[in-house]
This record gives C-alpha cells, structure tokens and sequence, in this order.
C-alpha cells in the first residue's frame, strides 16, 4: 500500500444519495466498478489547484530503535502542507485503485462513501506484513477533512507500528500552467 500516494486523491466532492456506495468486504476493483456504475465518480472532485495539510498525530513503534523513535517523536503535532492541481481528466475519471494502489493483496473490509461522509478500512495481507488502513472524515465540493489510520504488523518486532494523521484540504483556485503541465506528465507516467 503506497501511503503517499493516496494524499492527492483525497479531495472528495459531495454525491447525493443515488451516488452512495456501501460495500463490505470488496475487493478493490469490485469497489472501482460499483463507484463506475452509480456515477459516484463523475463528480469525484473539483479540479485545479488544491492544499492539502498533513498533521502526523501519533505513532506507536514498540521494536523501533531508540533513535529512530526519537526523530519521529519529534514529528509528531507537526505539519506538511503538500500543493497539488488536479486535472479535470483526474478529477472526473479517478484510476480505480485510488486507494489501494495495483495491490491485488488489498481487501475493503467496507466501504463507504455518499452524501459529504466518507468511512473505510481497507486491509492487505502480504508475505511478509499485514497492513490495514482506516479512514473516515467528512468532505464538500471545496474541501475536506479525514482522520486516518495506517497499521503494519510485520514479522520482525522492529516492523509493528501504528501511526495516526489527520488530513486537511481545500481547493484555492485553478492551476497555474506550470503545475497543470506537471500533473498531465504525472497521468501519463505508468
């Protein structure tokens, strides 16, 4: 699960009721293709130019070296502010692994999304880690906000951690050229 790459695609519009879409345990595409189907995804965001804040609330780490708890103690009520544009293209047809990335080991333990709400929990079992991810916030045409959680249980000690955020957004206008031009090079990329 690419936890970065999530953020950009976080800018939620609001759906009336026909749109909602509630699913319990769907796999990522099932998820992808109801959205499709209802038109949840025709009005997905806004497009142009968005400014999405990133507050890291907490994070739990038992095996994690004294030093490395220690930087990231020290991350922690601090925030990173990320610009993005999004594209009309992007905004009216979002990849259908928004969430989960190409990650066929992803599983949503539910989904659900409509009428300014959104709430899931996504969970991937891979060789070598169980990640689970939760994320519920509230969301209008011109932002939103989300509280997210990311789990890891690895095999090692070292590979246990929890870590909480909180994500803040809101549309400030259209994109300039430059970012426009970046974000198109951004789709075509594989």
């Amino acid at each position: 699960m690419k936890f970065w790459s999530i953020i950009p695609l976080l800018a939620l519009t609001a759906c009336g009721d026909s749109d909602k879409v509630e699913m319990k345990n769907a796999s990522v595409s099932e998820v992808a293709k109801t959205m499709e189907a209802k038109g949840a995804a025709d009005s997905f965001i806004d497009p142009g130019a968005w400014e999405q804040t990133v507050t890291f609330v907490s994070m739990e780490a038992p095996g994690m070296p004294p030093e490395a708890k220690d930087m990231m103690a020290r991350a922690m009520g601090k925030t990173q502010v990320h610009d993005v544009c999004l594209t009309e293209d992007k905004a009216k047809n979002p990849r259908a692994d928004f969430f989960a990335g190409a990650d066929k080991n992803c599983r949503y333990e539910h989904f659900k999304w409509g009428g300014g709400k959104i709430d899931l929990k996504l969970d991937c079992q891979h060789p070598n880690a169980h990640q689970v991810m939760e994320l519920t916030g509230n969301y209008q045409p011109q932002s939103y906000e989300m509280a997210m959680t990311m789990t890891n249980e690895g095999k090692e000690p070292g590979e246990h951690m929890v870590m909480k955020m909180r994500v803040d957004a809101k549309r400030t206008g259209a994109c300039t050229a430059e970012q426009l031009a970046a974000a198109k090079q951004e789709e075509k990329a594989p």
